[in-house]
């Protein structure tokens, strides 16, 4: 009898406070939009009632605070209260605008200090402060922060301002600027900068709008106006972008009319034009530009010596980029293959070796290249019952989920990756075992990627879905690993997935492609997009296209893998008239995003293959040889094509 009686109330407890919790979220839930839209009254009614001790009592002061224009000590408060929560960082930036405002530098220096995620509005305040404190490195920093592309908020201007009047910036660091954001196309910018210059030294009003519609007739205009050049300059980059060659016959004719500097300077932007487009003549141009080049001219160039075979000039130029590019594993690897092409064997083997311990697309390959080969994947972590009650227990990763539950996804990611601070391998692995039981897919694996010594590769490389993966890769006849390393890539297994595109689900389908796909197999064309959602119908469509392009792309997982994102058109147009090393044809994707997809996508089907029980595959056999380009139908001439 004593045992129903505990029975009886455990019900009768649970009866009463399942119902109370979902009350309160509900409360949340009215508060939040209330807040949103600015019925104050209400929100604060509700806000007055809620718990202060329940998991999202944090939101709620954050709000109330927010929209009372809260003194620096209520601020403060907020933020010693609430540590363990994305809010404290969030106010802290808050603070550290009022900071900025009284001019107190030393307390803005300490709290950017205690910062963990910053914007451009607070590395600005924090390089004032250290102009105000008399830090040497201060103007350094500041000066190379302005000289970048990007646009920078209003509340850098003082910064600037102080860095001109130190001369600490110049004007050639105005002009510097404007070039960085005429390569980024960032016309806005490259206007304002304009407008600071005086009357006389502007570019002429139409200036950019005219390199865009009649490029070659600025080229050929001359000027003695600095920015005009910059604007001519930027005109040639796009004749370039269209037809290197005939950008090199303009500039033939008229650099002449440029200082030394502005001539290397263009032969650069055709060079770089040129190896973007597999031009063969890329690396004679960069031979004209001379070695005052970006590094992103530089690191065109290294690819096109890539593509042509001329691995002496891949070493000179891997060693020409600044170190904190060197250390990066693209070219680390690079620099490898160039000396054991140059017989430098034992120093390749060292730079592999090193390499190899790394669990990525270069760390595989690199494997590959040792004359022992190593196993790619160490033996799991197997979780312990006492870590994983750890990770329920965690007061972040709880107020994550139910931020979830009630579809506040950017908050719900925010508070998760907050709660992973300084986790142990073991904690992380826990906390990734936890958002794999609530399907919280991508968090799941991106937590069990964090980890530096102790792994597990069930997590990394998880199989939602793999009655469907597999059945329809079966029927299209395709390598189920290599089927999970796209879709792992595209969606990271979220079902209800959707890129700023319009595209849809687990296999990232368009809804112009879904249409085509359902005429192709004889299905209803209409679908509305949350029936394409629908895993098992995404799948089948992923598949079916993906088995169309490979099919009609040489068979090449890499051509496929690579026309699946950017368009099977796009795949073929970057093949060579020869053939071609896969690797070196990854690298040569003139698209960023696409080259690091395939890649990605490349590696993922081995870590599949070897979860699949095949320890030995390789991913160099994988990427294979990449056949010269034929003039065969791709698809279908009907089948939509990605943008």
């Amino acid at each position: 009898m004593g045992v129903l009686k505990k029975i009886g109330l455990t019900c009768l407890l649970l009866a009463w406070v399942l119902p109370a919790a979902a009350s309160l979220e509900k409360d949340f839930v009215a508060a939040r939009e209330a807040y949103a839209k600015g019925r104050m009254e209400r929100f604060t009614a509700i806000a007055n009632k809620f718990p202060k001790d329940h998991l999202l009592a944090p939101y709620l002061r954050y709000w109330q605070l927010k929209s009372n224009n809260p003194s620096i000590e209520a601020m403060q408060a907020f933020i010693q209260q609430h540590p363990d929560t994305p809010l404290a960082d969030r106010m802290r930036q808050e603070l550290l605008h009022k900071l900025g405002e009284t001019g107190d530098w030393r307390s803005v220096l300490q709290q950017t200090g205690l910062l963990v995620k910053g914007n451009a509005e607070t590395q600005c305040l924090g390089l004032r402060a250290r102009l105000a404190l008399g830090e040497p490195s201060a103007e350094k920093e500041g000066a190379d922060f302005y000289r970048a592309a990007r646009d920078l908020p209003s509340a850098c201007d003082p910064l600037f301002a102080q860095l001109f009047a130190r001369s600490a910036l110049t004007e050639e660091d105005r002009y510097t600027r404007m070039r960085h954001a005429l390569e980024a196309n960032n016309l806005r910018l490259a206007r304002e900068l304009d407008s600071q210059l005086p009357e006389d030294q502007r570019m002429q009003a139409d200036a950019l709008n005219r390199a865009q519609k009649a490029p070659e007739a600025l080229v050929r205009a001359d000027s003695n106006r600095r920015a005009q050049r910059e604007a001519a300059l930027y005109a040639l980059a796009q004749v370039a972008k269209k037809d290197p060659a005939a950008a090199a016959q303009l500039w033939e004719a008229e650099q002449e009319a440029y200082p030394e500097g502005e001539r290397s300077y263009g032969w650069g932007v055709i060079a770089m034009a040129a190896a973007r487009q597999h031009e063969p003549r890329a690396m004679e141009w960069y031979g004209r530009a001379g070695e005052r080049l970006s590094e992103e001219q530089r690191a065109w160039k290294i690819r096109a010596a890539l593509r042509a075979g001329r691995w002496l000039d891949v070493l000179y130029g891997i060693n020409g980029l600044p170190e904190a590019s060197q250390a990066e594993p693209t070219w680390r690897y690079w620099k490898a293959r160039a000396l054991k092409a140059l017989n430098a064997t034992a120093t390749a083997n060292a730079l592999f070796a090193r390499l190899s311990s790394e669990f990525h697309y270069y760390g595989l390959l690199a494997a590959e290249e040792l004359p022992a080969r190593l196993e790619a994947r160490p033996t799991d972590h197997n979780l312990t019952p006492d870590e994983l009650a750890e990770a329920e227990a965690r007061t972040g990763l709880k107020r994550a989920l139910l931020l979830r539950k009630l579809d506040l996804n950017i908050d719900a990611v925010a508070e998760w990756d907050w709660a992973l601070r300084g986790l142990s391998d073991p904690q992380l692995l826990a906390a990734a075992e936890l958002a794999r039981r609530e399907k919280w897919y991508d968090r799941a694996i991106l937590t069990a990627e964090k980890t530096r010594d102790i792994h597990n590769f069930d997590l990394r490389y998880m199989t939602p879905y793999r009655d469907l993966a597999e059945a329809y890769a079966k029927r299209n006849d395709l390598d189920p690993a290599w089927v999970y390393g796209l879709m792992r890539q595209e969606s990271r297994f979220m079902d209800y997935a959707r890129s700023g595109v319009g595209a849809i689900g687990l296999m990232q389908i368009m809804p112009a492609t879904a249409r085509w796909i359902a005429g192709q197999l004889g299905l209803n064309k209409h679908k509305a997009p949350s029936e394409v959602k629908e895993p098992e119908t995404n799948i089948k469509y992923g598949t079916y296209y993906l088995k169309r392009i490979y099919a009609s792309l040489s068979e090449s997982a890499v051509l496929a893998s690579a026309g699946y994102n950017a368009g099977p058109g796009r795949a073929r147009k970057w093949q060579a008239e020869k053939p071609l090393e896969g690797a070196i044809y990854v690298d040569n994707i003139p698209i960023l995003e696409t080259r690091d997809y395939v890649r990605k996508v490349m590696a993922n089907a081995v870590f599949y293959s070897q979860r699949f029980g095949n320890p030995n595959n390789s991913l160099k056999a994988r990427l294979g040889t990449i056949p010269p380009r034929s003039n065969a139908p791709i698809v279908d001439e009907a089948a939509p094509q990605p943008e």
